[in-house]
Order: structure tokens, then sequence, then C-alpha cells
């Protein structure tokens, strides 16, 4: 893809005027504000042979794209490559995206990636670019280097990050998240998801132009950039170029690499061969000259082309093996490219270990009131781990992740695009339109390892991944309004039970961590979502016609002060509930906790299940109040629906 020339910016739109009325204020202060933003220099990470380890690092996904600084100004973006070419015009969608973000001025570091169909990025479909892709184009933002006024390179990255994803959000320009994890695990990880590799980044440096120590990368497999130097013709039916003949610079020479003969499709190979021939040359530019039918049988070529190029190692003569050609680089000048030469990996520390699981940055303040780190989190979980399990046990997970505490804010997080400690497990599961990677729990340790993610709420399905289209269970939630007190709430999850009971189901119950109450009914996984989602509905219209003064499904809020909502759609297939025993990302640190009917009374008060009591009241419990509600294995009656419709 070649940069672009002359450009109207995004976000300048000549025929409302709307560029015009931006540029009359040559003299405003904001001028003067964004006449501060430093120029987009970018940091460069270096190859290591293994990702390090220790609570210092933050591991991000190593993309597969161009990287690009995105700057804002008076409304408008820029965007320019690593080189500091304007290439506002090749990806003019990315640049209206990050013109109508709510900043007056910024410079932002990321990535511009094609997401294939599969969720990894792709930079052959970047360079094959057509109209159908052009709607897989996203910006990955990683750092952020200035924001309205003020450059921000001298904070850490931590700060940097945490003002990032504040500002960014949306299907163009997302939010490019990390892992606190074990960086061999992750890079492990990633290997086996088929990604390109991991970025590491020390958490609390500030940002440093060039390639210094620092940022370092680890690659799954081997790719780097490397100077066209000339190439070959085609043999039999071949068309365009039998082979790229490659090179990188040494002592201000370039060095003869190898040749690079697959990765082309019938179209790249016509058009490298169309730009190879605009700037064929009598010399070679290798220093030594390849020998033999090379060196006497090649086209040389003036080397200003840069190609990504993967293959599996370096000979010991200082060839490539197996190589494949990816694309042609634009963001890369030909003299900038070197051998890349992996590193020893920085040295890091083993961190807090909770269960076998790494808790890095452990003193991390994850609530204020009352004043719980991470590390206390991560020990909450370990406690509860063992009577959580049954609850949660091969559920696809829906969960809230808090990155830097509830006062940095929180964000749900359905899919497992993000980093994840190997205890554990993905799975995919089909979705409407696509493929979904879920994260599940099969291991008290996995449960810790959520604590390391900074999940704060933990969200399950109504069934198991492995049995994914039978729920194993339905939810009631009893969802009181603000003027409901707590009295009426009892009363009313034991008049779902009684209408339960009426249909031969037996229900259980557990506070949610807020005011309301869930009530579950088990089932055995024989029956569809659809046949689940029937029943609850049955149940909730047969209550509000019962007593419509205080039950409703409505879920508009408004009107419903004094009423209790039965949210039967926590039923519907990839709706979730919060699991038992999760903590909730809300003050005072509350927990959803199973409890019996005896206990269910005005008395009891839900606030007093915390991270600090629970582990407490399990030790106190001489049985499980849901004891029976794993040993039974409930059918929906054939008649049930018909039952409840004629109830009053």
């Amino acid at each position: 893809m070649p940069p672009p020339g002359s450009q109207q910016h995004a976000g300048q739109n000549s025929a409302t005027g709307a560029g015009d009325e931006r540029s009359s204020h040559a003299s405003s202060p904001l001028q003067d504000l964004v006449a501060r933003i430093p120029p987009y220099r970018p940091q460069l990470a270096q190859l290591v042979k293994t990702a390090p380890s220790g609570e210092g690092w933050l591991h991000e996904l190593k993309y597969d794209g161009y990287r690009i600084g995105c700057r804002i100004e008076r409304g408008t973006a820029t965007l320019i490559s690593r080189n500091g070419k304007d290439w506002t015009d090749a990806f003019p969608e990315i640049a209206m995206a990050a013109a109508a973000l709510k900043v007056k001025s910024a410079l932002l570091d990321g990535e511009v990636c094609v997401v294939a169909p599969d969720g990894r990025t792709s930079f052959q479909a970047l360079q094959n670019l057509a109209g159908s892709d052009r709607g897989r184009l996203v910006y990955f933002a990683f750092d952020l280097l200035h924001l309205d006024g003020r450059t921000l390179t001298g904070e850490p990255l931590e700060t940097r990050k945490s003002a990032l994803r504040r500002i960014v959000g949306g299907r163009r320009i997302q939010f490019s998240d990390h892992l606190e994890a074990d960086g061999p695990a992750a890079f492990r990880e990633a290997c086996r998801l088929g990604l390109e590799g991991i970025i590491s980044k020390p958490r609390n440096q500030p940002y440093q132009s060039g390639k210094r120590l620092g940022w370092v990368k680890t690659k799954c497999s081997r790719r780097q950039e490397l100077v066209i130097g000339g190439f070959t013709d085609p043999e039999g039916s071949r068309e365009g170029i039998g082979a790229l003949l490659v090179g990188a610079y040494k002592d201000e020479r370039l060095v003869f690499a190898g040749k690079v003969g697959t990765g082309f499709t019938v179209k790249s190979a016509r058009d490298l061969r169309r730009q190879l021939n605009a700037l064929e040359a009598r010399d070679c530019p290798f220093s030594p000259r390849p020998a033999g039918w090379l060196g006497t049988h090649a086209h040389w070529v003036r080397p200003v082309l840069v190609a990504e190029v993967e293959f599996t190692e370096w000979t010991d003569e200082g060839k490539i093996r197996h190589p494949s050609f990816q694309g042609l680089r634009r963001d890369r000048t030909a003299a900038s490219v070197v051998r890349e030469e992996p590193k020893a990996a920085p040295e890091g520390d083993e961190g807090t270990q909770v269960r076998g699981v790494r808790i890095s940055h452990p003193e991390r303040r994850m609530y204020e009131r009352p004043p719980l780190t991470k590390l206390d989190v991560a020990r909450y979980y370990d406690s509860v781990a063992d009577a959580m399990m049954p609850h949660v046990d091969g559920r696809p997970l829906t969960l809230v992740r808090c990155g830097t505490g509830l006062a940095g804010g929180c964000f749900y997080m359905k899919h497992s695009k993000v980093w994840s400690p190997p205890a554990l497990t993905r799975v995919k599961i089909q979705e409407k339109t696509k493929v979904g990677e879920y994260l599940v729990i099969e291991s008290p340790a996995a449960i810790v390892s959520l604590a390391q993610m900074d999940i704060l709420e933990i969200h399950t399905w109504n069934t198991r991944h492995r049995k994914v289209e039978y729920p194993d269970r339905i939810i009631l939630d009893l969802d009181p309004g603000p003027d409901i007190a707590w009295p009426t709430v009892v009363a009313a999850a034991k008049t779902v039970r009684a209408l339960l009971r009426t249909i031969d189901l037996e229900g259980f119950v557990k506070t949610t961590g807020g005011k309301g109450l869930h009530i579950a009914v088990p089932l055995a996984p024989v029956q569809d979502w659809q046949a689940c989602l029937a029943l609850s509905r049955a149940v909730a219209e047969a209550l509000t016609r019962r007593d419509p003064a205080l039950f409703t499904t409505a879920f508009a809020k408004r009107g419903r002060e004094r009423q209790i909502l039965i949210d039967y759609m926590r039923n519907n297939r990839t709706n979730t509930s919060v699991a038992a025993f999760s903590t909730r990302a809300r003050d005072g640190a509350p927990v959803s906790v199973p409890v019996a009917w005896t206990e269910l009374t005005p008395r009891l008060d839900p606030a007093a299940f915390t991270v600090e009591t629970v582990p407490g009241r399990l030790k106190r419990l001489r049985k499980d109040p849901w004891a029976d509600y794993f040993r039974l294995r409930q059918r929906i009656p054939s008649n049930a629906i018909k039952s409840l419709a004629r109830d009053r």
C-alpha cells in the first residue's frame, strides 16, 4: 500500500464548512496548546530469546500491521508512519474515528491492522487491502504521549495506559490491553493461539524514542524486514518473478541474506515485477556479491524496497532458511534494516505465589473501602475456591476487569482476547454470526488466576461448555426498585419458591452482592435454551398476574421504583449471572453468597457478606446450604407452562 500524497484530513468537511470554521481560530489558546504536541518518534522493541519474568512487566500482543502515530488537533486526526510519513489518506476510516475522540489534542501510539474472522491480525490482508476488508481495519492504541496540552512521555507506562483507556473505545479505535502475567507463560499462550508473539514493557518506564533498553519483543516464528536488492526471472508457468534477493545492512554494507521464492500470489508477483522493473540497476547492491548462478543471472535493483519475510532460522552462513514473503513494508526505510539478533531476556522475580499462581503487583489497591489489595483478593479466592468450584466448573465466563483497581474504572470482558494465566481454559463456542472464545474455570488455581487478571466480578452461563446447548439450571433474578425494603424482597423470594413447587421444581437462593436475590433451579441438562427461557418467562408472568403492584417484567427503571423486576432473560443463551462467591466491583467488597431458605429472613443483612467475612462463614458452616442442589436431577414438567398460565 503506497503512502498517501496530498489529503484533506479526517474531521474536515468542506461541504459543511466545518474545516473552515476550525481554521478560523488561528490565535486561540487551543492552537498554543496543540503546538506543544511532540513529534512522533516511536519507541522500538528489541528482539529477545525469551520473554522477561517478574512483576515489573506488562505484556501486550504483537500485532501484525503498520506502526502508526495518531495526532489529533482541532478536531482533525493525522496518521504518521514510524518513519515520519503522512498516512492519513491510506486509512481514512481510522482517521475519521480518531477525530471523533473526545479530546482537544492528543498523540496516540498504536498499530493499524486488519482483523481476520478468527480474531488474529493479518499483515498480508493489510497489504492486499480491498473494499471488503476495509470494514475490518482497526487501530490498536497502546500508548498515549500527549493529552490536552500535557506531554506524558515522562510518565510511567501504567499511568499513560490508564489515561489512554479512558479516551479510546469503539470498533475502529481499540485499547490494546495487556496482561500482568509471567512473560514466558504469556508467550507460550500467544504461540498456542497462532499469534505472532508478545511485546513486554517495563510498567514504570517513561516513553523513550528509538530502540533503547526497555521494550522487548518475543516472536513465535522468525520474521523480520529485509531489503530487496534483486530478483530472478520466473520459471515454467510462473509469472512475475522467480525469487526476491534480500539482505540486511551491517557496517553500512548490504549483506546478502538469501532468496525468497514463496509467499506470492499471481497478482502480488506481477505487481512486484512492475515495481522492481522501474528500479533496475546495473550494479549489484550486495557486498560481497552473491556467488555462483545468482551472481550472474540476477536482475539487480536499487535497494529501496523493504520486504517482510517469515523464516525458520538463520544458518551459520548468515542465510535465512525456508523463507516466505509476507508483503512490502512501506513504513520502513531500507537504510534502517539490520539483522535482528535475539538478546537474553531481562531478569525479573517470581512474585508472590497463591495456589501456584504468581500474583504480580500484589500491593495494588483494588478496593478503597475497605482497603484491599490485589493480594487480598487473590487470598480471598484461594480461601473460597473449593466451595466455589461446583458453581463455576466448566461454565463459560463473562468477567468484569478493573485493571488499576475499582477506583480506576472497570469494563466487561466477554471474549478472552486478552492474556490469561495458563490455569484458565479457553473454549470456542458458536455464536449467531461468529465463533467466540471464552475463558473457563476447571481448577481452583484458575479461580485465583482471575484475581491475577484484576477480575472483580465473575459471571457464568447457565450451562457447561461440554454440553453448551443444554442448560443445567434456570436463574430467576429478583431486582428490587430503590423504594423496596429488604423484608419485601425476602417475602417475594419465598413467593417464587412456593410457585415453583406448584410445578414440582425446587429452587435455591443466594444473595447477589447487592439488594437483590437469585433463585437457582437446578436441572438435568436435557432440555434446550428455548425450553428454559419459556419456563422462566412463564414463572415471571405468573408472578406479575398474582401481584402486579409488586412484580414486573418491564426492564425500564423509570416507573418501577416500588416494584421487583423478575429478570427471566438471564436464561437466554449467552446471558449470564454473577457466580456464587464472586466479588462485586462495588464499595464494601460485597460477595454473592448461597444461603439456606431458613437463613433468609428480614434479619439477614446481605451487605454483611464481604471479602473479609465470607471465608470465616465457610469455616463456621456445618453444612453447605446448597448441598441438595447438586444432588437434584430435575426436569421441566411437560405441563408446567400450561399450569403456570392458569395460575391467578
